[in-house]
């Protein structure tokens, strides 16, 4: 199997919100983490309960070519297809909670 490289890439700078939108329409955020700076950032209490509740390991059966089409479309958002995964069912029970 050949191995993908990725190449350091440099964020152009944005004039407008939508100048942005259509760049990232274009090109895939895990070529431009090289770019990106850390931030300290401030959460409230709430945020932070939430971010420190352990996860739960959760064993799902599934066809190895659903599999596949997961993980080809995490790796063009350039995230890990477990965490596709796990936004995917957070966003449905949001909408359910929602109505």
């Amino acid at each position: 199997m050949a191995r993908v490289t990725s190449r350091r890439r440099r964020l152009p700078a944005f004039r407008t919100d939508e100048e942005e939108r259509v760049f990232w329409e274009t090109h895939r955020p895990g070529d431009y983490v090289a770019a990106l700076v850390p931030e300290r950032v401030q959460l409230s209490r709430r945020v932070r309960e939430r971010v420190r509740e352990r996860k739960k390991n959760l064993t799902l059966r599934m066809e190895p070519s659903r599999v596949r089409e997961i993980k080809a479309v995490a790796r063009d958002l350039g995230v890990p297809y477990q965490t596709l995964m796990r936004m995917w069912i957070v966003e449905r029970l949001r909408r359910e909670k929602a109505g």
